[in-house]
């Protein structure tokens, strides 16, 4: 049998050149992948802080935008902060429920107040202790330290005897607000939020906050604070260990003061 010279195997020269290029190839080919799922990783990383930091300012636009009280800046703990520098939290009171209407006439050495409630959508609002009751009309403004009654017609405790005395409840309407004391702070890179039940008692609304002071209560050209604005809010926030590759997003800085929408009491 004669053989046909066209038939012969490839060369070693030849094997190594194909490996050669089909290895430069390969390795193209991995690169660029590597270099694909990095970047994804980066820019989920990225919108994550970012969504993030975005639905916590909304969330505190609101809730501040609704408060009833001028604002007063907080410590991490709780504790009042100085009014003038920028601080770890904010405080504030949001409207419950109320208008509320006071049944009986009280006397300056009492601390019970008889209401009538007013239902909200057709429901009877919950008044619990904890709560505060604002009469603007009298400058009574206290905590409620306990609730008796039932449906519509309660009697609430406060703190402290009235400071003054309420009167004319035959004659005139006067009416009472149900408050409650709202917190925001930032504690250990958390958002915090403090407040009603209504809301959860407790929530942390965001994650790797970077600013540990980002509230302040806005300063006049003189240097007197300024209410016309409830706060000015400086939040920025990174996610630092999306994936084990290290990878840190940009950080997202967000600013913003917000207006006064209706202040209903004198204090904090």
């Amino acid at each position: 049998m004669k053989l046909c010279p066209n038939n012969r195997g490839y060369t070693l020269i030849e094997l190594g050149i194909f490996s050669s290029v089909f290895s430069t190839v390969g390795i193209a080919l991995c690169s660029l992948l590597n270099v694909s799922l990095v970047l994804g990783a980066k820019n989920v990383a990225m919108n994550n802080s970012h969504q993030q930091a975005r639905t916590a300012m909304i969330q505190m636009l609101q809730d501040l935008h609704s408060a009833v009280s001028l604002p007063y800046l907080v410590n991490a703990d709780g504790t009042t902060a100085s009014q003038t520098l920028p601080a770890s939290g904010i405080s504030f009171q949001e409207l419950s429920s109320g208008p509320h209407k006071i049944k009986t006439d009280a006397i300056t050495s009492q601390n019970q107040v008889s209401l009538t409630l007013t239902p909200q959508s057709g429901v009877i609002p919950a008044i619990s202790v904890g709560q505060r009751l604002i009469i603007p009309t009298h400058q009574i403004e206290d905590d409620i330290t306990a609730v008796s009654g039932s449906g519509s017609n309660i009697t609430v405790t406060l703190a402290h005897n009235l400071p003054v005395a309420i009167s004319g409840t035959t004659t005139y309407t006067i009416v009472a607000l149900i408050t409650n004391r709202c917190a925001y702070t930032v504690a250990n890179g958390n958002l915090q939020w403090q407040g009603s039940t209504t809301k959860k008692s407790f929530a942390v609304l965001g994650n790797d906050i970077t600013s540990n002071t980002p509230f302040s209560i806005p300063q006049t050209s003189a240097g007197a604070l300024y209410y016309r604005f409830v706060s000015a809010i400086n939040l920025s926030t990174a996610d630092p260990n999306y994936t084990n590759r290290g990878f840190k997003a940009a950080n997202i800085f967000l600013n913003g003061q917000i207006p006064m929408k209706a202040r209903l009491t004198t204090y904090q």
